[in-house]
């Protein structure tokens, strides 16, 4: 295989499909529902089967939790620019070390008459992360990757239309059938925004990376991009995982410290609801059974 071609989204622009329409989105987030498990043990959550989870993030999508994220900070003017014209939110599937969780996955325009500005973007995914009690959040800049943690290659696949969360879990587990190095390492994960199927790069080369998943793609009968001129390559922007140590950081002062301070209190209210349904949540299911799983995650009520 020849050496490959990397591109920027400036050059060349994943098409990005969310429910009801498609985006041209320059910057990709992803923050999952579930709390760390160094802040409350969410193991009897965490372990129960992939849709029971998706039940309970799509219920507290339903409750309006990002919405909430995002009026705490505009009223407060930590943010300016965030607003329903360039950020789209849903529930979508996060891949990590052979594993898929339903994550809050959103899209951002940062281009044109509603753009988003990147700081702004970057407090909303500190928020969410913080609200949501994560360890890290991922954050995907496809124009420039200076100012982000790190450059970062990915691919994308796509879907013909938007595929269900076990859907995006099936195709993660073909790409580790072709090689485990793309699949359970520390490196390996996928978000899925709507149909598209996004994959950073993992610590493998180039050559084998795009090899694995142009093989994915034929098995699973899903569209690779980007070719150019016939050739399978790879888009090239910049990555952040913005996170909190809370073994250390209790209070998630890492996060915070990110977030202008005037939202702080607004957002440790939308904090304790989380937690507190979590709990609900999770006594639920200690004195559940099975058959009633997806009941005891998403019967709570939204404040």
């Amino acid at each position: 295989m020849t050496r490959p071609t990397r591109l920027t989204a400036a050059v060349l622009t994943v098409a990005l499909a969310v429910p009801c329409s498609t985006l041209h989105a320059n910057k990709y987030g992803s923050v999952e529902p579930i709390a760390n498990s160094a802040v409350i043990d969410t193991s009897l959550l965490s372990g129960q089967p992939l849709k029971v989870r998706e039940a309970f993030a799509n219920r507290l999508l339903q409750c309006g939790i990002v919405n909430q994220v995002v009026e705490a900070l505009s009223k407060t003017r930590a943010v300016t620019t965030i607003n329903g014209l360039n950020t789209s939110v849903a529930v979508g599937a996060g891949g990590f070390m052979g594993r898929t969780n339903p994550s809050f996955v959103y899209t951002v325009l940062d281009e044109g008459p509603n753009a988003a500005t990147a700081a702004d973007v970057k407090v909303l995914t500190d928020s969410l992360g913080y609200v949501m009690s994560q360890g890290s959040a991922f954050l995907l800049d496809s124009d420039d990757p200076s100012g982000f943690d790190f450059p970062a290659n990915y691919v994308v696949l796509n879907f013909s239309s938007t595929p269900t969360i076990a859907a995006s879990a099936a195709l993660f587990r073909i790409v580790g059938g072709i090689d485990k190095d793309l699949f359970e390492t520390d490196t390996s994960g996928y978000t899925q925004y709507g149909r598209a199927y996004l994959s950073l790069q993992s610590d493998v080369s180039d050559d084998r990376f795009i090899a694995g998943y142009v093989e994915a793609a034929r098995v699973a009968g899903v569209e690779y991009t980007p070719v150019v001129n016939g050739q399978p390559s790879l888009f090239q922007g910049g990555a952040a995982f913005p996170g909190n140590d809370w073994t250390v950081s209790r209070e998630g002062q890492d996060y915070l410290s990110r977030i202008p301070q005037q939202s702080h209190s607004a957002l440790a209210r939308i904090r304790a609801f989380h937690l507190q349904v979590t709990e609900d949540v999770l006594r639920k299911l200690a004195h559940g059974n099975d058959k009633r799983a997806i009941d005891e995650v998403s019967s709570f009520q939204c404040r």
